[in-house]
């Protein structure tokens, strides 16, 4: 269904130029800020050498603002509002479901991260436009790799905070990443102490390892506290024995005879 309606739509192709101010982003835009670039070299760009590839648009009724919506082609939105210039574009009547499809198709050609493509897929599965196996087919995956994708909408956005650039994490990684942060409030906390290992593109493998030798470090450092009746603390135990706080005037001989009696049966 949606193969045909992109080849429908690309058969008229009559490109016209409207005035950017006009536009405004699609909601289900996959493109998020940090992947914008530079938008002043674009813009220098097509002020000398013109706009290369039009942008895709439909058509916006009962709004007072704007007119347009831009379904693939936000960053040559954006600079051509920066360059103040008119903009290149193919006016589309469509469902959501066909925009979402010529916007998956459009950005095949460019070098989006998956973390943008995956909130993308995440949104349109969301509020019921496409299914998880129809995102799957239109962008010709499986569906493991599709949850994948999925993924990256389910982990905690404290995690994404700390990463802070997603571009070059991936889906398989952002499934890993969720993964483990489910199992306890120490390994999301865990994930974030490794977050510039994750912004750099650790794979699964060494986000499981990184994330592992820090929950099994601070389980080797726990301590469990020796506590009188009267709440003072005594000491406690550690990994390779026990402890004792310092200001306490310890008979040594004594503690000794009670520890021999203690063992000498054992």
């Amino acid at each position: 269904m949606y193969d045909k309606g992109i080849d429908k739509i690309l058969l008229v192709m009559e490109i016209i130029k409207i005035d950017p101010h006009l536009c405004t982003r699609w909601k289900y835009a996959d493109r998020n800020s940090f992947e914008f670039g530079d938008i002043n070299l674009l813009a220098e760009d097509i002020k000398h050498n013109g706009q290369i590839n039009p942008i895709y648009v439909r058509p916006i009724k009962d709004d007072s603002k704007f007119k347009y919506e831009v379904i693939a082609g936000s960053r040559r939105l954006q600079a051509c509002l920066t360059a103040n210039l008119p903009i290149d574009a193919i006016v589309v009547e469509t469902s959501d479901a066909e925009a979402a499809t010529i916007q998956i198709k459009e950005n095949e050609k460019l070098a989006l991260s998956e973390y943008s493509k995956g909130l993308s897929y995440a949104k349109l599965q969301r509020d019921g436009k496409l299914t998880q196996a129809q995102l799957a087919k239109i962008v010709g995956c499986s569906i493991t790799k599709m949850q994948n994708y999925l993924a990256f909408a389910k982990i905690d956005q404290d995690i994404w905070n700390a990463v802070s650039n997603m571009g070059r994490v991936s889906a398989r990684a952002a499934d890993t990443i969720l993964a483990l942060s489910k199992k306890s409030l120490a390994h999301k906390k865990a994930i974030i102490e490794i977050a510039e290992e994750i912004r750099k593109g650790a794979g699964t493998r060494r986000i499981e390892k990184l994330v592992n030798s820090i929950i099994n470090t601070n389980d080797s450092l726990k301590e469990e506290l020796i506590t009188l009746p009267s709440g003072k603390v005594i000491g406690s135990w550690k990994k390779d024995g026990i402890v004792f706080s310092g200001n306490l005037n310890i008979d040594k001989e004594k503690l000794s005879n009670l520890l021999v009696e203690f063992f000498k049966d054992k």
